[in-house]
Order: C-alpha cells, then sequence, then structure tokens
C-alpha cells in the first residue's frame, strides 16, 4: 500500500484515516484472542462517566451483571455525580442495588482501563467526541461496548464508527448504542397499529408535507431520580458533546426506523435522503449556568461561546427533513434552560397514515397519551379500533375513549415504565444480544443509517435565528 505525497509532505488526514483502518484490518484478521464464556456474569468497566445515563444503566440490580464495577478517568471530577447517583440507588430504602465501586484516576486511566482490567462490556457515557476512540480501543482489547448515544457527533466519526462495524466479527466484540424509545409503551402500541396495514392503509404520502413529524422539548435544568440534575459544564460544549443535530435526534431516527423498518437491513444509498437541516443556539445565563453545573464560572474551553453580555451560546437545537424508504419525515429538537410552566420534558409526534392520524402528544392533565384521528371517509372505525387493540397480544386490556374527533388509547398503568427503567430494558436486550454472541445486521444497519444522517445533517445544516414554532 503507498500512501500519497502532495507538496513534499503527507496529507495528514488521509494519514490518519488510512492507520485507523489498518489498524481495523488488524484486529479483524488477527486470530481470535481468548474471550470469557457468554453465560460468565458481566463485568462493567464505566470510563469517563460525565453523563447521568452511566448511573441510569445500574439503577435496578441485574443477576446477569457481577455488582463489583470499575470507574476510570483522568480525574476524580468527572465520575462525582455518576458516584453520587450509585451511592443514592444503593442507600434507597425500597429495592436497594449493592454495586460495589472500584475507581482509578490518572492520565493513564486509558491504559489501566482497556490494557489492564478483566473486565469484558465498557459501558460509555460522557465525551462524546472521543467516545469513538474509547470503542476502538474496547474492541482493540476484545470488550463489548454497551454506549450511551450519540456514538459518534461528525462525518469524521461516523467514517470511523463505519469501518469498524463493518470488520469487526461479533463473536470476538460488538457495539450496542442505549435506545431507549423502543421500549415506551406508547411508541409500541403506535408501531403496532401502523403496522396492521388491513387497519391503517399503510402509511400516507404527499408532496407538500412530511407523513412523520417529530418534535421534542429538553431543559438544561431538570430532576433526575428525584434530584436536582447536576450538569459537567462538558455538556454545554457541543464540541464534546454534540450540537443538538446529532445527539437526541438519534433516538427519533431510530423511532421512525423501529416503526417502518424494524427487524430489516436498511440500505443508506436506496433507503435515506437528507433533504434539509437547520441549526440554532440557546442562550444560558451565566447564573443558569452555575446553578446547572455548580462551578463559580465558565471554564475556559467555553470562552468562545460566551457572547459580550457574557452569556452563553449553546448550539443544541436542530431540525432536519428527509426521507426514509420514501416517507418524508421532520424531526426537531429544541432545548431551553429551565421549565416555565412545570411540565418539564415535552413530545410530540404524528403519524399520517392513509386511514388515520396517530400522534402523540400531551393530554387535558398535560400527561403524554396516544391519540387516533381518523379520515372521514372511514367506516366502521370503532369496531376496526377494538380489533386492532385485541391483536396486540403482549399489550393486554388496552382501551380506548372518543374525545370529539378524536380516539384517546387508555394504556392500563402497569403498562407504563419510567425513562430510568427503559435502561433496564434496553441492556437486557443487550444482555440477549451478548450472550448470543449475536448482535443482528439489521441492529447493525440501524446504527449506521441514523448515525450517518446525523452527522450528514450537521454538516450541511443552515445556521438559523430561531422564531419559535
Amino acid at each position: 500500500m503507498g500512501i500519497k505525497l502532495e507538496n513534499g509532505g503527507f496529507r495528514m488526514k488521509n494519514y490518519q484515516f488510512i492507520i485507523f483502518t489498518i489498524l481495523i484490518l488488524n484486529m479483524a484478521c488477527s486470530s481470535k484472542k481468548q474471550k470469557q464464556i457468554s453465560n460468565d456474569k458481566v463485568r462493567f468497566i464505566v470510563v469517563e462517566p460525565q453523563h447521568f445515563h452511566a448511573a441510569l444503566v445500574q439503577k435496578y440490580k441485574n443477576s446477569e451483571v457481577d455488582s463489583q464495577v470499575y470507574v476510570y478517568a483522568d480525574t476524580i471530577t468527572k465520575a462525582a455525580s455518576y458516584v453520587d447517583f450509585i451511592e443514592q440507588y444503593n442507600n434507597r430504602v425500597e429495592n436497594p442495588t449493592n454495586w460495589e465501586i472500584s475507581s482509578y484516576y490518572g492520565a493513564d486511566f486509558k491504559e489501566k482501563a482497556f490494557k489492564e482490567n478483566d473486565g469484558n462490556v465498557v459501558v460509555l457515557a460522557g465525551d462524546n467526541k472521543n467516545k469513538i476512540e474509547f470503542i476502538v480501543e474496547a474492541i482493540e482489547h476484545n470488550k463489548d461496548v454497551f454506549a450511551d448515544k450519540p456514538l459518534v457527533i461528525s462525518t469524521d466519526g461516523y467514517d470511523k464508527l463505519s469501518h469498524l462495524l463493518d470488520r469487526v466479527d461479533p463473536d470476538d466484540s460488538f457495539v450496542y448504542d442505549i435506545m431507549t424509545e423502543r421500549y415506551d409503551v406508547k411508541n409500541q402500541i403506535l408501531k403496532a397499529l401502523i403496522n396492521n396495514i388491513a387497519f391503517s392503509g399503510g402509511m400516507k404520502v404527499t408532496s407538500d408535507k412530511p407523513a412523520i413529524s417529530i418534535n421534542s422539548l429538553h431543559h438544561f435544568l431538570k430532576e433526575v431520580s428525584g434530584s436536582p440534575l447536576i450538569r459537567p459544564a462538558m455538556f454545554y460544549n457541543t464540541l464534546q458533546q454534540g450540537e443538538g443535530l446529532v445527539d437526541v435526534t438519534t433516538h427519533y431516527i431510530d423511532l421512525v426506523q423501529w416503526i417502518l423498518s424494524s427487524e430489516q437491513v436498511i440500505d443508506i444509498e436506496k433507503d435515506v435522503r437528507l433533504i434539509e437541516a437547520q441549526r440554532w443556539k440557546t442562550d444560558v445565563s451565566l447564573t443558569d449556568f452555575k446553578r446547572s453545573t455548580k462551578l463559580d464560572n465558565y471554564p475556559a474551553y467555553l470562552e468562545s461561546s460566551v457572547n459580550l453580555n457574557h452569556t452563553l451560546n449553546v448550539f443544541s437545537n436542530g431540525r432536519l427533513l428527509y426521507n426514509f424508504k420514501g416517507i418524508p419525515v421532520s424531526i426537531a429538537v429544541n432545548w431551553e434552560v429551565e421549565s416555565k410552566d412545570g411540565k418539564g420534558d415535552q413530545f410530540n409526534a404524528l403519524f399520517e397514515t392513509n386511514n388515520f392520524k396517530i400522534s402523540i402528544k400531551a393530554d387535558r392533565e398535560g400527561k403524554s397519551a396516544l391519540f387516533l384521528q381518523p379520515n372521514l371517509e372511514v367506516v366502521d372505525f370503532d369496531d376496526n379500533l377494538a380489533k386492532a387493540l385485541a391483536e396486540i397480544g403482549d399489550l393486554p386490556n388496552l382501551r380506548f375513549t372518543k374525545q370529539g374527533e378524536e380516539y384517546r388509547i387508555i394504556i392500563p398503568e402497569e403498562l407504563y415504565l419510567s425513562h430510568e427503567e427503559h435502561f433496564g430494558k434496553v441492556l437486557q436486550q443487550f444482555l440477549e444480544y451478548r450472550k448470543n454472541r449475536a448482535l443482528p445486521d439489521w441492529e447493525k444497519s440501524f446504527m449506521l443509517a441514523k448515525y450517518y444522517l446525523s452527522t450528514r445533517a450537521l454538516k450541511e445544516a443552515k445556521t438559523i435565528v430561531y422564531e419559535g414554532k
């Protein structure tokens, strides 16, 4: 293999990519390393857990996971919030956990974590820019990866992830990202009704508007597990955390794929086409930044994002319009500092089928609920809806009530799971895949399609001044 020279020197970016490719090829072609049998207990290695999702993975006991957990970071600050959460879980009165934390902090934490520790699953939730490098290290040392989204936040990161997933045999090691939206009961019902073609008539596609519209609202200041959430300052650094277009949007891109193409491999070249994307900022005052992080001032690495009013500009918001398998989709993510009306984070979704519109939105009391509005020409809708709900065998006792022109789905309370409980569900799916040493091809294609779209959207996004809905 030769390396092309230009102007008497290496093209550094190409050189780095070639070295990365050689590393992946060596990992794939080398003889298989000795690996613990798949029914051994999982032993977590938690690396730089700066995002609270690392702790949510451990909110509940799991018989397949060893209680001994190893935590690594360059400084104790990057793990302090995670350790606080784990202590809360261990000391709560109801259903306490029994995690035992062994920690190491130092400049050589990566060598200690990946080379010297015999743990078998690396948990990542934190610095999204460096996450792909941690993933490569983990796979190189024959460890599986259970990672919070997003795995990558740039097109360069996507190229590395694509090469990694294409080259690595899951019998050696594999990567799985935490997609919690699949376990929301409302999404499960929505998926079942849309894919009941006799009932829905299939998705409705027109040239003048998206068939699927998803909008979500999030807040920097909020509570998690009953306590005010303390965010690391890194969370406000979009060069490390990632902008809105490559962060929360990954959940909703995955949701669209899961609903419309579940267990079917996605062909990126044929099935995914970006139309346009936009990005805009949220202003965070120093006072609110202090409340959120418990720091006295902005760290030096955020100074370039501080305006003349000493307010932090955070490009946490984005909107993308794309086609998925010929169906136009719109996804928007918006961040505000704090919920002023007490409703907290909000999620709204609208799917238009040929027979009805189905939406997830807040009801009159502010609780997220599932609604259907039939087209005027549809007959016997009540009977057909009752039959369609009864056919969702794993979700019993679903009912509906009519409210004006809409039908609200009544979901038994025992079928609801909290956002935090969704993490336990994703973990269990990961453990099942790991036990069988088989990550389905469709799961791999979902990851690649999702991060291809999100990183491409950011690269091509137009910066705008947001003027409301």
